[in-house]
């Protein structure tokens, strides 16, 4: 039922994917749920999962129902965001016989487990109060019956909401019919539910992490530590893709940022996608980001995690893949005790203060023994170019020395993927680099390209650290 492109969105009045795009007529209602955690005062639990589904304003269920099994309107996920919201445009839902008027939800840990319907965190129901939907029934034509199956089945009978009239189900209802209504409910969720098996909070998640299916394309994420108060962090880091389908060449290569609060304790982390474009290589202008979506993380072992994506771009693109490291583990650690390593606490984000927008992921991992950086950029014409074509990326590669604070990198140009696909790729070397950490926060890069887009370009960037340096990082 749910596997269908498509479901992860807020707006589910029209049908989607192939049973395409007729629109449920109604009076408009936005429904917010927000997710807390019951076992931690109720605090907000970010980076969940919800399917919520409904009746239409004549009392039947897409797919389902006689007359509507072609259509899969009103129909939708959504994943919770820092303050545990999540929100659905969608109509006020009419009454059939022998229910009160409601609306289905189900809590899972991730946009993944949603969307296959496995493992459902809580499932239940928001009951709408009872002046709101004679108000609606009594005023719009298009709810023909609702009024009536209002009266026969009155909330404290309803076989679900009876036992208690809805207490905790009843939905809080504002608006009009010519403005709309909004409906809000706080969900409540036990503890054992929003346990992470890896703390998101620690530095030592910190790296480079793929899909092994997906040939050339991943995230390099930096995990920032106690970055806002004891117990709550930042993570931020790029994701390295391509266009869509078909494949191409370097014009085709796409890179995403993405940024969100973890909470120790809490998992997945929900993360906004940002998208930078109009930028030259190594040079002005400055870029600025734009939210193109969300997403959730999750991390089950040190070595294992899942990316959950939804794009707000009109792409109508979202899904989720495993992760790996790519590198071998250095300081994470399943309990409270966190090892600290000083090359590696080298790693993390590196930009120049003169180019916002582009920039390096840096890791420093002499079990491998490597040092792998990412390189978000532009073409040298990116501005003239404009849009995503003029995105860049690059991967650099040297032998780790433990202690060494140098390293002679080669650069390396990645071509022919499509957007999270498993597509074969092409690698090609296309210049040299060296990478100097002066200190902690300070690193130069001097580099020169002798192949790729970049042909015949050398310099030297003065590189700075991005937001904390994390604990016991020495140079």
């Amino acid at each position: 039922m749910l596997t269908q492109s498509g479901i992860v969105r807020s707006d589910i009045r029209a049908s989607f994917g192939t049973a395409g795009t007729a629109v449920a007529p109604g009076t408009p209602l936005t429904v917010t749920l927000q997710l807390v955690n019951v076992n931690a005062n109720c605090a907000p639990l970010a980076g969940y999962a919800v399917y919520l589904w409904h009746c239409n304003a004549t009392g039947q269920y897409s797919m389902y129902s006689a007359g509507v099994t072609t259509q899969n309107y009103l129909r939708g996920v959504q994943v919770s965001d820092a303050a545990g919201k999540v929100t659905f445009t969608t109509i006020f839902p009419g009454a059939y016989s022998g229910r009160w008027p409601h609306i289905h939800f189900e809590v899972y840990a991730s946009a993944a487990q949603a969307v296959s319907g496995a493992n459902a965190v809580r499932t239940s129901q928001l009951a709408l109060p009872e002046s709101a939907c004679r108000e609606v029934y009594g005023q719009s034509s298009l709810y023909p019956g609702s009024l009536s199956n209002l009266s026969q089945t009155p909330l404290t009978s309803d076989n679900v909401f009876g036992n208690d009239g809805g207490v905790l189900q009843l939905a809080s209802v504002s608006g009009s019919i010519a403005d709309g209504y909004a409906a809000t409910l706080e969900v409540g969720i036990a503890g054992s539910a929003a346990t992470a098996a890896i703390d998101l909070n620690q530095h030592g998640l910190t790296g480079t992490w793929y899909n092994p299916g997906m040939s050339g394309q991943g995230l390099s994420l930096e995990f920032f530590q106690d970055l806002i108060a004891v117990g709550q962090g930042v993570v931020f880091g790029g994701w390295v893709t391509y266009d869509v389908a078909p494949a191409g060449g370097a014009a085709n290569n796409r890179w995403y940022t993405v940024s969100g609060p973890i909470v120790s304790g809490q998992s997945p982390a929900a993360l906004t996608i940002y998208q930078n474009v109009g930028g030259n290589f190594d040079t002005l202008p400055t870029t600025d980001s734009t939210v193109v979506g969300t997403a959730t993380l999750s991390y089950s072992s040190c070595d294992a995690g899942q990316f959950t994506y939804a794009f707000s771009d009109g792409s109508g693109r979202s899904g989720s893949f495993a992760l790996s490291r790519l590198t071998p583990n250095i300081t994470c650690s399943a309990s409270t005790m966190r090892p600290t390593n000083a090359d590696f606490e080298l790693g993390g984000n590196w930009a120049s203060a003169n180019t916002n927008g582009q920039g390096l992921i840096i890791e420093l991992n002499a079990l491998a023994p490597v040092v792998f950086c990412t390189w978000y950029t532009y073409a040298p014409n990116g501005q003239a170019i404009g849009g995503a074509a003029s995105q860049r990326w690059y991967t650099a590669q040297a032998v780790h020395t433990p202690g060494a604070r140098t390293f002679s990198l080669t650069l390396y140009e990645t071509t022919g993927g499509v957007f999270a696909a498993a597509t074969p790729t092409t690698t090609t070397l296309v210049g040299t680099a060296t990478l100097t950490f002066a200190s902690c926060t300070a690193a130069t890069l001097l580099y020169n390209f002798t192949g790729g887009t970049n042909a015949g370009l050398a310099g030297t960037i003065a590189l700075t650290r991005v937001a904390a340096t994390p604990a016991g990082c020495t140079a």
